[in-house]
């Protein structure tokens, strides 16, 4: 006899859902080093143009003006080869941007539909409470879709592109 399932997940961070309104490019990895699935990333003009996940330790280069998307989870880097969660862009890799639609990403703090995202300054984690002082960088025309699973992933919805 089959069992019936009761509970969903909202998936695994840069997973894209609802694929009908999405909009997906590609750019150059910008960054220093490797770029997780599901993480905002930024404009960068250097040789090329090229995209740069958030840097903390360089938060005040960051800007909403600079904010392209999130980044896709690739399907040439599978669960069955790379694990869940572990595979990442590298400085090789075409960095393939979700710049319109749907995904899933991680916060920290949970996450309510309808909700603004911001990313906080000092760590770069996802979080839908705009901080004090300038803390944080909200990310502009990103709505929290569906309320955080119990590992803490909820779909986003970018609304329209943003600079590309």
């Amino acid at each position: 006899m089959g069992k019936v399932i009761g509970d969903f997940t909202n998936g695994w961070p840069g997973a894209v859902s609802r694929s009908i309104d999405n909009v997906i490019i590609a750019m150059k990895n910008g960054t220093s080093g490797h770029i997780p699935f599901g993480v905002p990333v930024f404009f960068y003009l250097g040789d090329v143009a090229c995209c740069k996940s958030f840097d903390s330790q360089n938060a005040a280069s960051f800007s909403a003006d600079g904010f392209l998307g999130f980044t896709v989870r690739s399907g040439i880097k599978t669960p069955e080869e790379y694990g869940s969660n572990e595979a990442v862009f590298t400085l090789k890799d075409p960095v393939e941007i979700l710049v319109r639609g749907s995904m899933t990403v991680f916060f920290e703090d949970g996450a309510d539909p309808g909700s603004k995202v911001y990313i906080r300054k000092s760590d770069g984690v996802l979080v839908t409470e705009a901080g004090t002082s300038g803390s944080t960088l909200e990310l502009p025309n990103v709505r929290v879709r569906t309320a955080s699973d119990d590992g803490g992933f909820a779909e986003i919805v970018i609304l329209k592109r943003n600079l590309m």
